[in-house]
């Protein structure tokens, strides 16, 4: 068993996940301290230009590493197939729980834009419990296909106004429940989202998933090869 570790870069952005993370970053200091730590210890370490999930993933990308440890479930969107998951319970991790990209699409039906869907709603609310299971039915109305296609295909103009449209029609299949997939009608939700989140999808959100920025990008490898040592 190989551990290697990446720090989140000075480009990181400074919204993560709908959270403002200035004020939840590691300090510099206590980075510093942890890096000569793990280099005196024998373990591999670099930093990312951006964020640590995008490095991740083109690590495993390049078959470099197998899974990669986090408690950010959305690094899946960034091309991370295999996350490994510790939950804390009451100050204390017990439970570890395993996710690839493969047994979610199989079993739950999740393509890459139902994920982003589910991501982008948990951006909205502090209280995201009921909101990820919200999200996960209101996948199968098609609304994060959808809205990748459009972001992959308009120009900046024409999907500003797609997104007008796509705001609009999710408020009211969360207030309808048409096909009834989401198990009932959340106008509460619906409301959140039409006054307190009027710019939803969040473009700056959005491009997190979307503009992604590796090592890689100046045309050299930062890492040959993930091995450690022990002294």
């Amino acid at each position: 068993l190989h551990t290697y570790f990446i720090f989140d870069g000075p480009d990181c952005p400074q919204l993560k996940r709908g959270k403002d993370m200035t004020s939840s970053s590691t300090p510099c200091l206590l980075s510093q301290c942890f890096q000569e730590l793990l280099t005196t210890f024998g373990f591999n370490w670099h930093v990312a230009p951006r964020e640590v999930e995008v490095e991740l993933a083109y690590l495993q990308l390049l078959g470099l590493i197998d899974a990669v440890a986090t408690p950010y479930n959305d690094a899946l969107l960034f091309g991370v197939t295999c996350i490994i998951h510790s939950v804390q319970h009451i100050g204390r991790y017990k439970d570890v729980y395993i996710y690839t990209l493969d047994a979610i699409e199989k079993d739950a039906s999740l393509e890459w834009g139902d994920l982003l869907l589910v991501t982008l709603m948990s951006s909205t609310d502090n209280d995201i419990s009921p909101l990820i299971e919200v999200a996960h039915h209101l996948a199968y109305y098609g609304f994060g296909r959808s809205l990748l296609d459009a972001a992959i295909s308009f120009q900046f103009v024409e999907f500003m106004d797609f997104v007008a449209k796509w705001h609009d029609d999710v408020c009211e299949v969360l207030k309808t429940d048409p096909w009834r997939l989401l198990g009932g009608k959340h106008h509460e939700i619906a409301c959140i989202i039409k006054e307190e989140h009027t710019k939803f999808p969040d473009p700056t959100i959005l491009a997190t998933y979307l503009l992604l920025l590796t090592s890689w990008m100046d045309g050299h490898s930062p890492v040959t090869m993930t091995t450690s040592w022990q002294p």
